[in-house]
């Protein structure tokens, strides 16, 4: 018995001791906070605001596909796959198979602005410029942020010889996205014309 309490003894020497329990500062909370998932729209609405702060063009580019990309990934996985066959068809320099894709997706979801937009795009391309400016002004009814539309409507009133309308429809694309390129291009292009005739 003796034997057996002094070897307990030995090995109770032999475990090697556990650090002190550290005292937790006031300052230190152990329980994190969860994260709270930023939901899309949340997401569109703080790039669009960034958009407008951007203060270089490589910076705002950067944003403004950003905001693209999101703007096409509110349709379902149908729209996907036939923006996707139009832009293939684009392009390859084959408009008027990128034209049907995008009137078949205008029928299936008529209400996203993408679908408009495209076919707006596709229509300008062709000179089509009665249907290009109808499109468009669909694409901005839908979504009244898209700096993208506003461009084309200005550049579809230009060819309307409509020169106060673009010039507008400039100011518009460039108070959603102050640094586009095309925005700012086609506003100096109406204010040259512009005061071309004011002589």
């Amino acid at each position: 018995m003796i034997w057996l309490l002094a070897s307990l003894a030995l090995s109770a020497q032999d475990v090697p001791s556990l650090p002190e329990p550290q005292a937790v500062g006031p300052d230190i909370d152990l329980i994190e906070e969860p994260r709270v998932r930023e939901r899309p729209a949340e997401r569109l609405d703080r790039r669009l605001a960034e958009l407008q702060a951007a203060e270089t063009e490589e910076a705002a580019a950067v944003i403004a596909g950003e905001i693209r990309s999101m703007w096409r990934q509110q349709g379902g996985a149908t729209a996907d796959l036939l923006l996707s066959r139009g832009a293939e068809a684009r392009e390859a320099g084959d408009l008027a198979t990128a034209a049907r894709q995008y009137t078949h997706l205008r029928r299936l979801e008529p209400d996203f602005s993408e679908a408009w937009l495209a076919s707006a795009e596709i229509a300008a391309a062709q000179n089509d410029w009665p249907f290009a400016l109808e499109a468009v002004e669909r694409a901005i009814a839908l979504e009244p942020r898209r700096f993208d539309a506003y461009a084309i409507l200005g550049r579809a009133l230009e060819e309307a010889e409509a020169w106060q309308a673009a010039g507008a429809a400039y100011d518009a694309a460039l108070a959603l996205y102050p640094l586009m390129p095309e925005a700012r291009a086609g506003k100096a292009r109406i204010e040259r014309q512009l005061s071309g005739r004011a002589l």
